[in-house]
């Protein structure tokens, strides 16, 4: 996986085009929306995102600035805020759906990556909301012209070139054993959805005991898909750890590498080893996406 450093700024535009209008990542309350920061993976800088409830009661403009606010702060140690420091909201205002945010003096002298990935996480943060389809960031004496939605964002950085996808992953009830579709949205460095970056997310995001294995499971390997458009997958699972009838948790896996281009079967083992040992049945061997799974 290529990586990118920094180095001199250039101003160039990235169209982050995504499959589904108005979808988002999964929220367990009608209140919790996700709110974005920067953190660094092993695939590069990306635009991730922390689940946060808010008090919906709230107008509007308080809303907004309750969501500001909460990019200040992540929870996550390895994510870091997009509002750099001193930089202070001043001003929301409200035309319909479309929303301007101005922040003080000091946002003029911050860089153009800063700016740029400063307006794209505002974006995406606001637009959670379904009341907001427009936003513009701006701030002290800067008048701004350009409105972004969560379709189509501008990101100024000759390093940085973030690509959004919107898939569906596959959640495991833990109540009923059954799978559950819930969107969410990637976005990377990478220009190409893979495996191995599509299962990261899905294991290091917020998915949490949703995830496949109670979110106990490593990856140890993903391969691209082969000639037959065959991937191959090797999960670790505590040894200790009871697997016995999970067969759903597989599918959780298959089902969601579905969404890869390119990917027509799935292969797991688990600790290098059949599924069949430790208790899963009908999962060795070449698997194809299965519905009958779904809740």
């Amino acid at each position: 996986m290529r990586k990118r450093m920094y180095s001199a700024l250039l101003m160039i535009l990235c169209l982050l085009s995504f499959a589904s209008c108005g979808s988002s990542p999964p929220s367990k309350k009608p209140s919790a929306r996700a709110v974005y920061f920067l953190t660094q993976t092993e695939h590069g800088r990306e635009l991730s995102y922390e689940v946060v409830s808010f008090d919906d009661q709230k107008d509007l403009e308080g809303r907004i600035a309750d969501v500001i606010e909460a990019m200040k702060n992540p929870v996550n140690e390895n994510n870091t805020s997009l509002i750099p420091h001193g930089v202070e909201l001043s001003q929301v205002q409200v035309f319909g759906s479309t929303v301007v945010v101005r922040f003080s003096e000091q946002y003029a002298s911050i860089s153009a990556i800063e700016s740029s990935l400063l307006s794209a996480g505002v974006t995406l943060s606001l637009t959670e909301m379904d009341e907001i389809s427009y936003v513009r960031v701006t701030g002290g004496e800067s008048r701004g012209t350009t409105f972004m939605s969560s379709r189509s964002l501008v990101l100024d950085d000759g390093d940085l070139r973030l690509t959004a996808f919107e898939v569906t992953v596959y959640l495991v009830d833990r109540e009923t054993g059954r799978l559950v579709p819930r969107k969410m949205r990637i976005l990377t460095e990478e220009d190409e959805l893979t495996p191995e970056i599509l299962l990261y997310e899905m294991i290091n995001g917020q998915l949490g005991g949703s995830a496949p294995f109670d979110g106990r499971m490593d990856v140890r390997g993903v391969t691209l898909p082969n000639e037959e458009g065959t991937v191959r997958v090797d999960v670790y699972v505590p040894v200790e750890m009871d697997l016995t009838g999970r067969e759903a948790d597989i599918y959780s896996i298959v089902n969601t590498l579905f969404e890869c281009r390119g990917v027509r079967g799935v292969t797991v083992t688990i600790n290098g080893s059949p599924p069949s040992d430790r208790k899963i049945t009908g999962c060795d061997g070449v698997m194809k996406s299965d519905s009958s799974y779904l809740g």
